[in-house]
């Protein structure tokens, strides 16, 4: 009896807990009326508060009155609370550039999500059954997935959207429905051959059990729930390499490259999506198996470049500098080239990178070492030509590093010193003429160092 099966998929698969207040979507189509009065059923049994929720997506004017009109009837002879939302899911469709069904399931969500907060409930439940979950693994198949989309639709999602009816085929629905006179109508868009999900129910699945497989739907259902544990183990052990690797400061989160690129392709992956579901805070109505995001930072993490930045949609960001991966939201604003001229002796403080640069004069003899610590440079008075400036890096730049033979490319030491590319722009850089005289925190030019010969001796540093 289809009561007692749905018992023990709530059962089995923890789905409620006693007490539990529930959203339930009801279309007004076989399905979800069945199981609104399965709920009915054992609301008793399970302690349940169940609240009726119906969504008009405004597709079909004069029937969706009539579904909306049933609902209601129904939800009032059982008793049951109604909240009723009406849209208008072809704007939205157009605004977001979307297929139409992908624009209503993300208007549903939202509707149910919000009653979910409004009335303190715990669960939303849905009418999926195992037709559905066919033709969803089907769907995914043709448009390209790994197991994140062949494992199918999950009993439970999040801890918070049900779907009790999985197990269930769509026959043994109209079944139980005749037998009990629950009442329903027909949505004339499940006819219709413009959607693909209609024309994989309508002619694929008809045509692989008439001429391949007439068990196609039970096999096909039984590799999903198999592809479904495997991608749960494979989720476990993402979650421990989460663990292990990742960081978090502040609002970024961090990881080694090299410890990343040890795990296993499979798990990299994963562990990429755990992190932007961090980030991106997803959880609310993503559907399983959208993950563009994922994907685009896994290929450029397999490209191996050495440093990037790439800027994500809504604001977030992923930022690779050697070894070291950071992800985060927030707008990523370059620094402006800037060049400023520097009072000498004086201090000047320069807007671009909020320091204070100042520079003094002594003689060489009252120096112990001619080397300073980073944040300041001792160069040689004499080698120099006034005024000096302060600025950042230019294409073309080059640089004469203290202690090595002839001049070398600004770009090539930054790569040799591994300065991130997205870093370069913030290094300052003293200018004297037109040669670099000292790259901030790393080297002054071999040509302006402090010498036996050297008399009077400039000494810049940066507050």
């Amino acid at each position: 009896m289809l009561l007692d099966q749905f018992k023990r998929a709530i059962d089995c698969h923890r789905l409620v807990e006693k007490g539990d207040r529930l959203i339930v979507g009801v279309s007004g189509g076989v399905d979800s009326m069945v199981l609104l009065h399965l709920l009915y059923a054992c609301r008793e049994a399970f302690d349940l508060s169940l609240i009726v929720a119906h969504v008009n997506h405004g597709f079909r004017p004069v029937e969706s009155e009539d579904e909306a009109e049933m609902v209601r009837k129904e939800a009032a002879r059982l008793g049951l609370p109604l909240e009723y939302g009406q849209f208008n899911v072809k704007e939205f469709q157009k605004t977001m550039g979307l297929s139409p069904q992908d624009a209503a399931r993300r208007i549903r969500f939202h509707f149910f999500y919000n009653l979910l907060q409004r009335h303190e409930a715990q669960k939303i439940v849905l009418g999926h059954h195992a037709d559905d979950q066919v033709e969803t693994v089907l769907l995914k198949l043709i448009r390209g997935s790994g197991l994140q989309g062949l494992k199918g639709m999950l009993p439970i999602r999040e801890g918070r959207v049900i779907r009790p009816l999985l197990g269930v085929w769509r026959e043994e629905i109209r079944t139980f429905a005749a037998e009990k006179k629950v009442p329903f109508l027909l949505d004339s868009s499940n006819l219709e051959s413009d959607y693909l999900r209609n024309r994989i129910r309508l002619t694929l699945i008809p045509l692989m059990e008439r001429e391949y497989q007439p068990n196609f739907k039970e096999t096909l259902l039984r590799t999903s729930n198999i592809l479904r544990e495997e991608n749960d183990y494979l989720e476990k052990g993402a979650e421990a390499a989460y663990q292990e690797i990742v960081r978090k400061e502040k609002d970024t989160l961090f990881f080694k490259f090299s410890e990343y690129r040890s795990l296993h392709q499979a798990v990299q992956w994963r562990v990429m999506k755990k992190i932007l579901e961090k980030v991106y805070n997803w959880g609310t109505g993503v559907e399983e198996g959208e993950w563009s995001e994922v994907h685009k930072i896994y290929e450029k993490l397999r490209q191996s470049s050495p440093s990037f930045l790439l800027e994500l949609p809504h604001g977030a960001w992923v930022e690779k500098r050697y070894d070291l991966v950071l992800l985060g939201k927030g707008k990523v604003k370059p620094l402006p080239p800037f060049e400023v001229e520097l009072r000498s002796p004086g201090s000047t403080f320069i807007e671009e990178i909020g320091k204070e640069v100042v520079v003094e004069e002594t003689d060489r003899h009252k120096l112990k070492d001619y080397n300073g610590p980073a944040n300041t440079a001792l160069v040689d008075y004499g080698s120099l030509q006034f005024p000096l400036k302060m600025r950042n890096f230019r294409p073309g730049d080059r640089f004469h590093p203290l202690g090595v033979k002839g001049t070398q490319k600004l770009k090539e030491f930054f790569i040799d010193h591994k300065v991130p590319k997205v870093e370069r722009p913030n290094i300052p850089l003293l200018v004297s003429g037109e040669r670099i005289v000292w790259i901030v925190g790393y080297r002054i030019d071999e040509r302006a160092k402090v010498t036996e010969k050297t008399e009077k001796v400039l000494v810049v540093k940066i507050v």
